[in-house]
């Protein structure tokens, strides 16, 4: 690899976004994507299947990602553009309204940010309070929105349609290309980018592994994880799309 460009790695499942492209054709870069994580269906039992063909019998409907709106559309046995007669559609950020969307499912709600904080926020104890909400996702997305909008008064049905794991074809050869490549930036799509990695590559000391590489992260989500681990974060966007992200990391090492 030519030394003189800036090594990239990004961690996340678009590698190939368009967002990303002003970064992958730069001749100031080297863009390696190595996917961390690797998406697999869940197995669903009778009653979660009923739920889900039930769900327009749900005050809201609430997407977290991009998956769970396309795993739902997989699973979802009835119309769909009878789906928001009746159901109050929630996205998180546009990518994952444009997926209901283009299949006639009408959304009522997007967050700014794609990002379960900005969510959250959107659903305020006055709307949520004594309703009843289903939240189809991974069972990484579950814990802090799921807890929230039961504090704030609403019956909430989580179902995990959707695992996010370490993928399971990673060739020697391709791990080999990282560890021998001087990387100046990593980007975090999710906490689960960043823990994957380290078990991929059995990082004891994940301190010392950082300490040469600028970090970036997607959102807050992710940011506040590598922190607990004592990490610092020096590219957060202020939008949490790939698109704000991309902008960001021009901005730091002045591609622009």
């Amino acid at each position: 690899m030519n030394s003189n460009k800036i090594n990239i790695l990004f961690t996340g499942l678009s590698g190939n976004d368009s967002a990303l492209q002003s970064l992958i054709k730069s001749d100031k870069v080297n863009f390696i994507h190595f996917p961390t994580i690797e998406i697999r269906k869940s197995e669903l039992s009778r009653e979660e299947k009923n739920k889900i063909n039930n769900a327009d019998s749900y005050d809201f409907l609430i997407f977290t990602s991009i998956n769970a709106a396309k795993y739902f559309l997989q699973l979802y046995e009835n119309d769909f553009s009878t789906l928001s007669y009746t159901t109050n559609i929630v996205a998180i950020g546009e990518k994952t309204a444009s997926v209901l969307l283009n299949n006639n499912i009408d959304v009522d709600l997007i967050s700014n940010n794609s990002s379960s904080e900005s969510l959250d926020e959107l659903l305020t104890e006055k709307l949520v309070s004594k309703k009843t909400i289903l939240i189809p996702g991974s069972r990484l997305s579950r814990v802090n929105l799921f807890n929230s909008l039961k504090v704030k008064g609403a019956m909430v049905d989580f179902i995990t349609i959707y695992e996010n794991e370490i993928p399971e074809k990673i060739s020697n050869i391709e791990k080999e290309k990282i560890r021998n490549t001087k990387i100046n930036l990593i980007v975090f799509t999710s906490p689960s980018t960043f823990y994957n990695f380290v078990s991929i590559f059995n990082v004891d000391d994940v301190k010392e592994y950082f300490s040469d590489k600028v970090i970036a992260t997607l959102g807050p989500v992710t940011k506040r994880a590598l922190e607990q681990e004592n990490l610092s974060v020096e590219i957060l966007p202020s939008k949490y799309n790939l698109n704000s992200l991309t902008t960001e990391i021009r901005n730091y090492y002045k591609l622009n």
